[in-house]
């Protein structure tokens, strides 16, 4: 018997918990580094051989259908549309309907689980229906499930838990088990109706994987998504670039911590990040120019000197000095948001000056390592490559929407010695 390649996806959930970051649109379709969610778990699923998927969609499937069409890549997309919510049981009984074969997986389209579909179903494939679960620790917002050696024995309600294994919302099954253990009504909870009150008539398998689970509509999942599926600095990619290459650094939350709500006015101030300094010294070791261009708002606004602005530029400069590394200029902008004209980033003005002290400098073979927004898109307006540390939280919501190069937590993820990631 052969691995099924069909897949239903629920997708029709309107993402209330995540009203901050996605407006008017289904839940599935929040941007992750710039693309849905659902774009991530299909490529997910169509590497791992699903052929065809069928959208279970409802809240404002026009936005799905528009994006992605009739096909992903190589598998072809069917839409099971709800005139009205069915719950999850009705959403795949619906969309059986353009299932082909006898067996096929069902997932939720808001959630991600990092299972490999090939060992599920070789342990499973012998059983009309099988749960993928998955190991979690200190949590209180799922139930739990209970196992015997071949089956599943009970659900447990939410509560705090220390440890346990959750339903994660992966299903494999045949029709006959559908068929034979629905209601006749639409609307159901496929949960509620069939699994919990089935579990002592029906043979119920599962398969424990001990994977990451991600649920985006809580929003901290869905931040932590951004990580999961970013494209992150492999160390060996980094290092394989040209040395000729030049590294522009961001200052506040790059290479010191930021003072939230505050400014760096001295040098008291100042405290560099983990790994940042090590970090440098590994760049300057193999990169031939390394630029910082640091927007300094506190300045134009009198809350410090440019004495005192210098006073901490070259503290950062002779520590980094010290420490066996090489920054070889710092450009600031004083200005304040929205004076005309303005060298504060995104615009380019700083590294234009940069390329004149140094006219090496080719744009198209820099990086930029920013924490904002306003780092990417000066980067992007002038064709490098860019690197994310998110580490604004007045931005967060903002994060989700910008398609980068890299993500990486710090520049002690370079450092020397650092895993990979």
């Amino acid at each position: 018997m052969q691995k099924p390649t069909e897949a239903i996806i629920l997708a029709g959930g309107m993402g209330t918990r995540l009203r901050e970051v996605i407006k008017d649109i289904p839940k599935p379709m929040a941007l992750v580094n710039g693309k849905p969610f659902l774009y991530h778990l299909m490529d997910y699923l169509q590497r791992q051989g699903i052929k065809h998927f069928v959208l279970s969609v409802g809240y404002k499937n026009e936005v799905i259908k528009k994006y992605f069409g009739d096909s992903f890549k190589d598998a072809i997309i069917s839409y099971a549309i709800e005139d009205k919510p069915l719950g999850t049981g009705g959403a795949i009984k619906l969309g059986v309907e353009f299932v082909s074969g006898d067996r096929f997986w069902v997932i939720n389209g808001d959630t991600f689980v990092g299972l490999k579909l090939n060992d599920f179903y070789k342990k499973t494939t012998s059983l009309e229906i099988s749960l993928a679960l998955v190991e979690m620790n200190d949590f209180d917002r799922y139930g739990i499930v209970d196992t015997d050696e071949r089956s599943i024995i009970s659900f447990k309600e939410k509560e705090q838990r220390d440890h346990g294994f959750i339903n994660s919302g992966v299903y494999l099954m045949s029709k006959g088990f559908l068929e034979q253990n629905t209601p006749k009504k639409q609307r159901f909870s496929f949960e509620k109706d069939v699994l919990e009150a089935k579990v002592d008539k029906a043979e119920i398998g599962f398969y424990k994987a001990k994977s990451v689970f991600i649920d985006i509509g809580i929003p901290e999942d869905y931040y932590l998504s951004q990580y999961i599926f970013s494209n992150n600095l492999n160390v060996d990619k980094l290092f394989s670039l040209d040395s000729s290459w030049t590294i522009f650094l961001d200052r506040d939350g790059v290479i010191n911590k930021r003072l939230p709500g505050s400014y760096v006015k001295t040098i008291d101030d100042f405290e560099f990040l983990p790994g940042a300094l090590d970090a440098i010294k590994r760049l300057s070791e193999y990169f031939n120019r390394i630029i910082v261009v640091t927007n300094q708002q506190g300045l134009g606004k009198g809350l410090m000197t440019i004495d005192e602005l210098k006073e901490v530029n070259e503290y950062m400069l002779r520590k980094v000095s010290e420490s066996g590394g090489r920054i070889d200029g710092v450009y600031f902008c004083d200005k304040l948001k929205g004076e005309i004209p303005n060298c504060r980033k995104p615009n380019p003005d700083m590294a234009f000056i940069a390329q004149k002290d140094f006219p090496d400098i080719d744009f198209k073979k820099s990086i930029i390592f920013g924490d904002s927004v306003s780092d990417m898109e000066f980067g992007r307006s002038l064709g490098m490559k860019t690197v994310l540390i998110p580490t604004k939280e007045e931005e967060k919501y903002l994060y989700p929407s910008i398609e980068v190069d890299w993500r990486i937590k710090g520049l002690n993820q370079i450092a020397p010695l650092s895993a990979k990631l």
